[in-house]
């Protein structure tokens, strides 16, 4: 039997620097700049430091940097402190840390802040035993205010320490109040005094000769309450010579505290605070090449061929060094974890599954790319949707054009992550097959925000669409034409227009006064998942199609103008179409639009023949993948809704628009109008899916229902959905429904 060999899972730690760990990203700079300032006789005090930064920035280890360089002994030698140049001198300070977040549970932070520094203190010559007794939490509560007194009753130089505490059990104004700065701020001041200096004979701290420095950490990890107490305690109890306070804390948060707790305004707040902190560092962004020479510093947990991939990392990292550390780190896990526990991953390429789980990370942010990506059943389309957004972010302008039908949902704010880590991947290894990346998700865990975020909703039956379509589809019979538009839905139209116009694209025909836009061929993803909470049954199961040659989709339904040729002006269907000419004409069934095209083809014989190609009405197949794309978008623009990129129930018109009102709700082709304004025939049969070509449901002799595709303006937006199917009998005609052309290099017959 052979011996089970396992690897040994190396990690970049993240706890705060300590004195003997090399500093990083000029923390050592920035921490001899700040004791400077602080032992500098000539600054003046009080005085608050505040050092802000994002959480992971290393806002802690800055601050225990500094704690650490000011705490350092005298050179004996030198006579002067390590940040000290030649002839320089500077005063001593006493230090003490409080860690607000840990004592955010008392009463009052404040009591909580004093028992800290007389604590510290205790660790020196005033007696260790006498202060723990009086400072103990657990401990019964003791008068620390008569304490205090009492001991500077006598004289520093023979300090007594036999207090009788007995006398003090009893809770007291100072535990449960603020109010006591009158009574008890002189002892204090003396007490301070003593100890900064060292001895009894000054009153109060002499700034020239010595401070108190009190570390403030993880001020912004308390409730709004808490933060603003610490605040006051700086503000009130310490407001006097001798005192700095060094606050870490990310500013913008403490500023929302502040605005919450006390019900400021923006401004009220930056101005209270300004009152409290006199100087602010904001630790800077990390710059990527600093980054990299952290990480090429740290051998063991950054192989090789982690190393090749540090541009990724540290993007999806946001260059935050916490985060940075963590994403390593996770990823090193999963990787030793699979090496010593799964056979599988000796299959899988080390650089690919890096770039894999990298690009997980990033997209945490924005959940919906990784539900897309793991929704794909087609190992195939999975496969090529992510070389898709690859060549999104990475390829030929054309590419990138082209990228945008599918990935325009992660243009946004929240999608920078996702963006850089495509463009710091640039590609996988050649070995990225569509097995290799299934293999992939398998054998990694998604990260935690994107699991929370994967549902599985109930799915709703056929019979509810019928309900939800065919309401609409009945009044609109009623009505016969179509109800006047008002002078303000036209300019409302107008404007959509104009903000969404893109352009001609490239691949743009022309025949007969019809653009037509080139589909490719390939498969796509065709129907809706059983999950899919806005689908009904006759959109089940999802399955890929493949279409074996290119065809050409018009861009637009045809127009009231462009019927009007063949029918004649007066037996046009829509009585005041010179109104709407480039409104999609309507009240046109499936007989009469397979009579326009048999006409159509007639006047166009020789130039149609010319490039081999027929008019007709489009497929289902392919009037859902001129809509939807490759890969399934619920509406042409994406699967996210938008009331303003279609003409629908929601968004108002309550009648058709132009067809190119809506150009910002274009399909990844570029096809314009596909769902909302008026229904579109299909040349296909109503039958169940899965969609066979072969079939027979692309018959034209057989009878029977035929499939309506879009939506219009009186439908809600699932009905105006990519895979929604609905249909009627092939004369039927209504003031919205109307029809679409496309070229094919093939007879009907043969699709």
């Amino acid at each position: 039997m052979t011996e089970k060999h396992f690897e040994t899972l190396h990690i970049l730690h993240d706890l705060p620097l300590e004195q003997r760990d090399v500093a990083h990203f000029h923390f050592d700079e920035f921490a001899a700049t700040l004791a400077r300032l602080i032992a500098d006789p000539n600054t003046r005090t009080p005085l608050a430091i505040g050092i802000s930064g994002a959480w992971g920035s290393g806002k802690t280890t800055l601050l225990r940097r500094v704690k650490e360089v000011l705490d350092e002994p005298i050179d004996p030698k030198t006579k002067k402190h390590r940040f000290a140049n030649k002839g320089e001198s500077f005063r001593p300070c006493k230090t003490v840390w409080f860690d607000a977040w840990k004592y955010s549970e008392e009463d009052e932070l404040l009591v909580a802040l004093v028992r800290v520094i007389l604590n510290t203190m205790a660790r020196g010559s005033l007696g260790e035993q006498l202060w723990s007794e009086i400072l103990d939490k657990t401990a019964p509560r003791y008068d620390v205010l008569a304490t205090f007194l009492n001991m500077f009753k006598v004289k520093f130089g023979g300090l007594e320490i036999g207090i009788d505490l007995n006398k003090y059990k009893t809770d007291t104004d100072f535990y449960k109040h603020t109010a006591f700065l009158d009574h008890f701020n002189p002892a204090f001041e003396e007490l301070l005094a003593r100890w900064v200096h060292g001895k009894g004979d000054f009153p109060k701290i002499d700034e020239t000769k010595g401070v108190l420095v009190i570390f403030i950490d993880d001020l912004d990890r308390c409730l709004p309450a808490k933060t603003v107490q610490v605040l006051e305690a700086v503000k009130l109890l310490f407001d006097k010579a001798g005192c700095v306070f060094v606050l870490g804390a990310d500013k913008k948060v403490i500023r929302e505290s502040v605005q919450k707790h006390a019900g400021f305004g923006e401004k009220d707040a930056e101005d209270y605070l300004e009152k409290i902190i006199q100087v602010s560092f904001s630790l800077p962004l990390i710059d990527a090449q600093v980054m990299q020479g952290y990480l090429v510093g740290e051998k063991r947990a950054m192989d090789e061929d982690m190393l090749t991939r540090w541009e990724a990392l540290v993007a999806a990292a946001e260059v935050n060094p916490r985060r940075v550390k963590a994403v390593v780190n996770e990823i090193n896990l999963q990787w030793v974890m699979f090496k010593n526990s799964d056979e599988r991953a000796s299959e899988v390429n080390r650089d690919d599954f890096i770039c894999w789980q990298a690009l997980m990370r990033a997209a945490s942010a924005k959940p919906a790319f990784v539900i897309q990506v793991m929704g794909f059943e087609d190992k195939e389309r999975r496969h090529s949707f992510i070389l898709d957004a690859l060549k999104w972010q990475n390829g030929s302008a054309e590419e990138k054009e082209r990228g945008k039908g599918y990935f325009s949902a992660y243009e946004d704010p929240d999608s920078s992550r996702l963006r850089a880590v495509l463009r710091r991947i640039g590609n996988f290894s050649e070995n990225f097959t569509p097995d290799s990346l299934d293999s992939l998700i398998h054998l990694s865990a998604l990260p935690p925000k994107v699991e929370q975020r994967i549902e599985k909703p109930e799915a709703k039956p056929a019979e509810q669409a019928r309900e939800v379509v065919e309401a609409p589809l009945r009044k609109a019979v009623r009505m016969r034409a179509a109800p006047a538009e008002t002078q303000e839905a036209m300019e409302k139209a107008l404007r959509r227009a104009e903000k969404g116009l893109h352009g001609i694209p490239e691949n743009l025909t022309e025949i007969g006064g019809i653009q037509f836009v080139r589909i490719p061929a390939g498969k796509f993803i065709m129907g809706s998942k059983e999950d899919n909470s806005l689908a009904y049954d006759d959109e089940k199961p999802q399955h890929t199609v493949n279409i074996e040659k290119d065809f050409w989709m018009a861009k637009f339904p045809l127009t009231n103008e462009q019927y009007a040729i063949h029918v004649g002006e007066g037996k046009h269907p829509v009585n005041d179409w010179k109104k709407k000419k480039n409104h999609p004409a309507v009240n046109v069934s499936w007989e009469g639009a397979m009579a326009y095209c048999k006409w159509f083809n007639g006047q166009h014989e020789d130039e149609l023949q010319k490039h081999g190609l027929t008019l007709h009405l489009p497929t289902e197949a392919q009037w859902e993948k001129a809509a939807r794309g490759e890969y399934g978008n619920e509406w042409p623009w994406g699967n996210d809704w938008d009331d303003k990129k279609c003409n629908n129930r929601e968004s108002g018109p309550e009648t058709t628009t132009p067809v190119d009102a809506y150009l910002q709700g274009e399909s990844p082709y570029g096809v314009a109008d596909m769902v909302g304004n008026a229904w579109e025939w299909t040349h296909t049969l109503y039958r169940e899916y899965p969609y066979k070509a072969e079939d027979g449901r692309e018959s034209k002799k057989d009878t029977g229902i035929r499939v309506m595709r879009g939506g219009s303006w009186s439908s809600p937006r699932n009905g105006a959905r990519c895979a929604f199917r609905h249909g009627y009998v092939p004369d039927y005609f209504n003031v919205n429904v109307g029809f679409r052309l496309v070229l094919s290099p093939s007879s009907i017959s043969a699709l």
